[in-house]
């Protein structure tokens, strides 16, 4: 069944217009002249996936017809047309609750393009919805609704029963070895053993994955196994391998050659059934480009790659994450009810970039729970950082898809951060990183009060 489109315009002549543009596009298109006829019909029972409203109409106005949708069909995004084009009221319709907005003369491409993400937020938000119902996590540990990470979920799956070497690749705070962990509990082996190759001296970690025998240094009153004996029959994670000291890893690359260990200070390897795991936020390619990592050990590490996805390429993932975050840091906060967040703290958790991925995601979360003190999370609960860039990202993203000259992305820009300072010319201008008298001569420029 086509996706249904409601179109309200009073302009007669454009109003056909536009439903040939979207009808054209392959979409149900139903026009009315008045807000109050398109409430009425929404009341009846007329269905709609989008809204497509002017501004400028007799009796109801645009921006109260974007008010009475999101109170009572909350689930409808709206697009407003502008006649105007002011950047600034587009602005404020984006805050309170329209999903985007066009200038006129309405380019169809653009009211096409508009439309069509419009409804992709839509599919999202049910296939979010369809998975809160149901939340089993497809691979233990992990909590994901994007099509991003089935595939990296078939890999796990695909991967786990075999031996070969596996290296996880991703930026800090992917959940690398939450990866690892799952590839390790479908695996069938027993145990798991992991070690930070970055959190050890080189004399100690070449001692903590080898062993060593008794005498063998200074301190060594006994022989002690290593990591790589501990795991025997299991798995061995290497995190941060690309941090592994060059001069242990000749000795790394004797062990996956020969499936031997020889301790330090000992004259005899011991066999040892290993299957290896490793897990690098490195371009390792890089690294063996600059003599820091050796080429043979990366081809044998590197047999089934497995790459986890910074935050902001999976971003159907953030609701689901956050409230699956939500709940479980309420719990440890001994709240009796979990709070939840509001429409508008969601959408900041949903546009901002998280470049410090999950981990920055649960710190921000658990953050929120503290400062909320029991009641549902706001915009204001969350680190000022997530709402000025989420924020920024928004107008940014809704520039360019405008074709927003830089001129005219920067005035946008400005007037929002210094709206969200309160008017605070100094405090906005310390945001910007500008100083005052570039930020009172810009204003001045733009015709704006100072």
């Amino acid at each position: 069944m086509s996706e249904r489109v409601m179109l309200v315009e009073d302009d007669r002549d454009l109003r056909a217009f536009l439903i040939e543009v979207l009808t054209g596009a392959g979409y149900e298109t139903r026009g009315f002249a008045t807000a109050d006829e398109a409430l009425r019909a929404l009341k009846e029972g007329v269905e709609a996936d989008v809204v497509v409203t002017d501004l400028i109409m007799p009796g109801k106005r645009g921006q109260e017809l974007l008010e009475d949708l999101r109170k009572s069909w909350p689930e409808l995004n709206v697009i407003v047309i502008t006649a105007f084009g002011s950047l600034d009221s587009a602005v404020d319709l984006i805050r309170k609750g329209a999903y985007d907005y066009l200038a006129k003369p309405i380019k169809p491409d653009l009211l096409v393009l508009a439309v069509e993400r419009a409804l992709e937020e839509n599919r999202l938000r049910r296939e979010v919805a369809r998975l809160r119902r149901a939340p089993l996590a497809p691979i233990p540990g992990f909590v994901a609704a994007s099509r991003t990470m089935e595939g990296v979920f078939e890999l796990i799956r695909r991967g786990a029963p075999a031996k070969h070497p596996i290296l996880v690749t991703g930026e800090s705070g992917t959940g690398k070895e939450l990866a690892a962990r799952s590839v390790h509990a479908l695996s069938g082996r027993d145990p798991f053993v992991p070690v930070n190759c970055g959190a050890l001296p080189e004399n100690l970690l070449e001692s903590e994955l080898f062993g060593h025998e008794k005498g063998a240094f200074t301190g060594a009153d006994r022989s002690r196994r290593g990591l790589f004996e501990a795991a025997d029959g299991g798995t061995l994670f290497l995190d941060e391998i690309g941090d592994l000291p060059l001069a242990l890893q000749p000795k790394l690359l004797r062990v996956l050659e020969d499936g031997e260990v020889r301790r330090v200070g000992a004259t005899s390897s011991v066999k040892v059934d290993v299957r290896l795991i490793s897990a690098t936020n490195k371009d390792l390619e890089e690294e063996v480009a600059a003599g820091r990592f050796r080429e043979d050990i990366l081809w044998r590490i590197d047999v089934f790659p497995i790459r986890l996805p910074p935050l902001r390429e999976r971003r159907a993932d953030i609701p689901l994450i956050a409230e699956h975050l939500l709940g479980e840091l309420a719990r440890e906060a001994g709240a009796v009810e979990s709070p939840r967040f509001s429409p508008d703290a969601m959408a900041l958790l949903t546009a901002y970039a998280w470049p410090g991925n999950v981990r920055e995601l649960r710190n921000a979360i658990g953050r929120a729970v503290t400062l909320a003190t029991g009641g549902d999370i706001a915009p204001d609960h969350l680190p000022e950082k997530i709402r000025r860039d989420a924020g920024a990202a928004a107008i940014v993203t809704g520039a360019a898809d405008r074709h927003l000259s830089l001129r005219e992305l920067e005035r946008v820009y400005v007037l929002e951060v210094l709206e969200r300072a309160g008017g605070n010319r100094s405090r906005a201008a310390e945001l910007l990183g500008l100083d005052r008298k570039t930020l009172y001569r810009k204003l001045n420029e733009w015709g704006a009060e100072t």
